[in-house]
């Protein structure tokens, strides 16, 4: 009997440690200038994306927009892995119009290992 319930917790802590998030699922997206405010802001990762909904990849026509029938889903996808790929942690959705219809990704990384700019003003002297 102890034998099963020991083969039983070595088979349940084997599956645990078998998942492995994909790295755009370690990404937190969010929709607030605040939550990374103390971040450290890598770049934008995407042009202006509509979040209507559509069943094709969006067209960039130039310019910083994207028309034609898209999908916000592809999109989103994209920012994350561009985000990804510039090492960040956030990717916050930056409301373009009042109504949020239009967004742009803004890479950001916050927490260990980010880095606050300082500007050091020295008298000559």
């Amino acid at each position: 009997m102890q034998r099963a319930l020991l083969a039983s917790l070595v088979a349940l802590a084997a599956s645990a440690c078998a998942y492995r998030p994909e790295p755009t699922e370690l990404v937190k997206i969010v929709d607030s200038p605040a939550d990374v405010r103390v971040c450290t802001r890598l770049g934008e990762v995407s042009p202006v994306t509509p979040t209507t909904p559509g069943t094709a990849r969006p067209v960039y026509i130039g310019f910083g927009t994207t028309l034609g029938n898209s999908s916000f889903g592809y999109a989103t996808e994209d920012m994350l892995q561009s985000t990804v790929a510039l090492g960040g942690t956030h990717l916050y959705m930056q409301k373009v119009s009042d109504d949020w219809s239009l967004v742009r990704g803004i890479a950001y990384r916050c927490g260990s290992g980010v880095v606050r700019q300082e500007t050091v003003i020295r008298a000559k002297g």
